[in-house]
């Protein structure tokens, strides 16, 4: 392996002024308001571009509607468009769980009420995907695939939060093919599922969110970034797996147009250890976007 494939994501949340108490409650992420919303949905593309590589953006059917011209704009600039939802977040208080805590059929209903807003308010449809908490159940790559999705980043690896109906322990580490049956493993489907990155090497008994499992390239936390990145690249190098993908992820509540806001710098921090330290292995490193690293999975 000589090739590292950095994918760099956000979870684009609807305003907490379009969330209900009970929403907030279960989730605190999010912007206050859609102006604050697109400053850091903004400035993080633009940062991303600036440092070479471009972005990822798993965008909540409100805030689809709320930027609908921003989204059309980024996405003619090469910027990757995927759903994101929180079912407490969507369609005000119908739903109070995460979407791994429903039924096969009701994970389609919610999923194809959301697409259909997202949809319209986007003039196409959404074929990649990321849940809020990274909730998912075994019944969630079907009704994806039913609704004709190709693709998403729905696992975080050795994630255990069954109060959100996020359990990740001993799901696959690298991009791959997803089972339709048992999401802990690989399978045969056209679905392409590429987990945020993992630092095996740094167990957390209690994560910001409440979970156990272990650090991650998520840009806001405090953890040492240049140590997650550093461990999660010593094992690229140990595994020689087909895709070694960095996955990082960001919320549009980190004001990413102020350069020195802890998040920017956390960006920062975050490239320069990846290129510094693939430059010292002769590891050569590339930017890529979800829809490309579905491509590039399909045709292997």
């Amino acid at each position: 392996m000589n090739d590292v494939y950095v994918m760099l994501t956000m979870d684009c949340e609807a305003a907490k002024i379009d969330v209900s108490a009970h929403g907030r409650e279960i989730s605190g992420s999010g912007p206050a308001e859609y102006a604050d919303s697109e400053t850091s949905i903004r400035g993080y593309v633009e940062s991303a571009r600036a440092l070479g590589y471009p972005v990822t953006l798993f965008v909540h059917p409100e805030v689809a509607v709320a930027h609908a011209a921003l989204l059309q704009e980024l996405k003619g600039g090469g910027t990757c468009l995927g759903l994101h939802l929180h079912p407490y977040k969507f369609a005000g208080d119908r739903y109070d769980r995460d979407l791994g805590a429903y039924s096969a059929e009701d994970q389609r209903s919610i999923l194809a009420e959301a697409v259909d807003v997202w949809g319209e308010a986007l003039g196409f449809r959404p074929i990649y995907f990321r849940a809020g908490y990274f909730s998912a159940n075994d019944s969630t790559v079907s009704a994806l695939l039913a609704l004709g999705f190709e693709g998403g980043s729905l696992s975080n690896p050795g994630r255990i939060l069954p109060d959100h109906a996020s359990v990740w322990a001993g799901a696959p580490a690298y991009p791959h093919r997803a089972h339709e049956a048992f999401r802990l493993i690989e399978g045969d489907t056209d679905f392409i599922e590429v987990p945020v990155a993992v630092a095996y090497g740094r167990p957390v008994e209690q994560g910001h969110a409440g979970e156990r499992g272990f650090e991650w390239p998520y840009i806001p936390h405090t953890y040492d970034h240049s140590r997650v990145i550093e461990d999660i690249l010593n094992r690229f190098v140990e595994e020689a797996p087909g895709f070694g993908t960095i996955v990082t992820d960001t919320h549009n509540d980190q004001d990413y147009a102020d350069p020195n806001h802890a998040s920017s710098q956390n960006l920062k921090s975050i490239i320069a250890t990846i290129e510094a330290v693939c430059a010292a292995r002769n590891l050569v490193v590339h930017g890529v976007t979800l829809d490309r690293m579905c491509h590039l999975v399909r045709a292997a």
